[in-house]
């Protein structure tokens, strides 16, 4: 019997480390990700979509109509 409860008390360990470490990234993307240097690169990234692309032809930037 002690061995079992040897390998829950490192089971539980490890999971405790494991929490740590996720909940550390985390907090670091979400620092990264809302960083004021980060802010013109993505400021660029959602008006991606909206600008219209130079190299297509005139006539392939219509949308069709159903």
């Amino acid at each position: 019997m002690p061995e079992t409860q040897h390998m829950q008390d490192l089971f539980g360990t490890l999971s405790g480390i494991f929490t740590a470490i996720m909940i550390a990234l985390l907090v670091a993307i979400t620092l990264w990700a809302w960083s004021s240097r980060r802010r013109e690169a993505f400021d660029a990234a959602a008006r991606a979509p909206l600008e219209e692309d130079a190299d297509m032809p005139k006539a392939d930037r219509r949308e069709s109509a159903p």
